[in-house]
Formats: C-alpha cells, sequence, structure tokens
C-alpha cells in the first residue's frame, strides 16, 4: 500500500475457505499450515488485506495451495518446549532463527500438538513443528545434515 502512517499499514486476515487447516500472520500475510498432515490435494483460501485507516480499505483474492502426497524424506520434525499457541505466533520468528542457525532456508511445514483440542492446544507444552531446508542452489538438504547442524 503506497499510503504512509495508518493508511499505509496493512493486516491480512483469513476470510473463507479452508482457514481450520491454515493461519495467516495478520501483519506479514505469511500463511502457514495448522493441520494438513495426512492430506494432499488443492486448497483454496480467501485472503483479505485491510489498511487501517478511518475509511478502512480492504482487497481480496484466492490463495490456491497444494499439497504433495509424495512427502520428501528430508523433512525433520523438531520438538519445542512451548505450548503451540505461542509457536504458532511466532513461526516467522522460528523460521528466521532456524534459518541464521543452519544457513540454509527453512520451511515451515507444519506446526502440530499431539492435543488437537482447541482447550488443550494451550495448555501443551511441547510443540512438534517439521521443516525441511533447502541450500542456495534451491535443492533439499538431506534430512542427517539439518539434524546435525540443529
Amino acid at each position: 500500500d503506497p499510503d504512509s502512517g495508518d493508511n499505509g499499514r496493512l493486516q491480512y486476515s483469513l476470510v473463507g475457505g479452508q482457514t481450520n487447516e491454515f493461519d495467516i500472520n495478520e501483519n506479514t500475510g505469511q500463511i502457514f499450515t495448522v493441520s494438513v498432515a495426512g492430506k494432499a490435494g488443492m486448497f483454496y483460501l480467501q485472503v483479505q488485506a485491510a489498511d487501517q485507516g478511518t475509511r478502512r480499505l480492504t482487497a481480496q483474492t484466492t490463495v490456491n495451495v497444494t499439497v504433495d502426497s509424495s512427502s520428501s524424506s528430508n523433512v525433520v520434525m523438531l520438538v519445542l518446549n512451548q505450548k503451540i499457541s505461542a509457536v504458532e505466533r511466532k513461526s516467522v520468528e522460528v523460521q528466521r532463527v532456524l534459518e541464521e542457525k543452519l544457513g540454509w532456508n527453512v520451511y515451515v511445514l507444519n506446526i502440530y500438538s499431539k492435543e488437537s483440542d482447541r482447550n488443550s492446544r494451550s495448555s501443551t507444552d511441547e510443540t512438534q513443528v517439521d521443516i525441511i531446508a533447502f541450500d542456495e542452489a534451491h535443492q533439499e538438504v538431506p534430512a542427517e545434515d539439518v539434524k546435525r547442524s540443529v
């Protein structure tokens, strides 16, 4: 948004589609998975961007997400001693820290907990995060190399 001040500050939200499987960072617009493990196919999400001005202007678009059934053998599962709600809110920071530590591009594929119930999600202190890393040539980094570097 080329405006300045509140008129230039955008807030993103999922307003339709399969929103139980995905979430969005309201400040950056980054979409991430919540619960697509074991699912394959095309997911359709309706994303809205809204400025924060007095006369709030909005725009919407449909985002198509393809979940590939051929799972990579280079997915690494990390276990964090944090509540899932905290990890989901900080997923961009988790990704950034991992990229700095590993020196590769890291993608968070899934954030989940053994507890699927919404009430349990805020009380369980163990969250699992599936990641995959890519090197400078955009090739998957073998899971063993990622594990050795974490």
